[in-house]
């Protein structure tokens, strides 16, 4: 780096005298939100952080009991009627399904019973040479 780049990325010299610098874009209009005519029709007393804190809690526990009232309402009761015979039958494409997850499954089974016992010979061998 040369000198005048380094005064500059030190801070010891304004980017307007170097060359090649950017210059920085302008900022964007920032938008100022009005005040909600109910805060302001609030009593001055009711401006102070722990009031705002306690109204609000009291709305928000207000919302929260409506809301679980509308749920409980909308709610309809549940009937479950299942005919017993075909608990224990499944159509013919989930048998098959089950036939060949189960016989993956013993597939599984018997590669992790070899690969045990290829560990143990492993392991065995390796106990010898020490």
């Amino acid at each position: 780096m040369s000198e005048e780049e380094v005064e500059i990325f030190h801070g010891d010299r304004p980017p307007q005298h170097a060359e090649g610098v950017k210059k920085a874009k302008p900022k964007a209009n920032t938008i100022i939100a009005k005040a909600d005519p109910v805060a302001t029709a609030a009593p001055a007393e009711a401006a102070t952080p722990e009031a705002l804190a306690e109204t609000e809690s009291d709305h928000l526990a207000q919302e929260h009991a409506e809301a679980t009232e509308a749920l409980e309402a909308q709610e309809p009761e549940y009937h479950f009627e299942i005919d017993p015979e075909s608990l224990w039958t499944m159509p013919p494409a989930m048998q098959e399904r089950m036939s060949n997850l189960s016989s993956a499954a013993a597939m599984t089974n018997e590669r992790l019973d070899e690969q045990e016992k290829a560990i143990a010979k492993v392991n065995k061998a390796l106990k010898q040479l020490v």
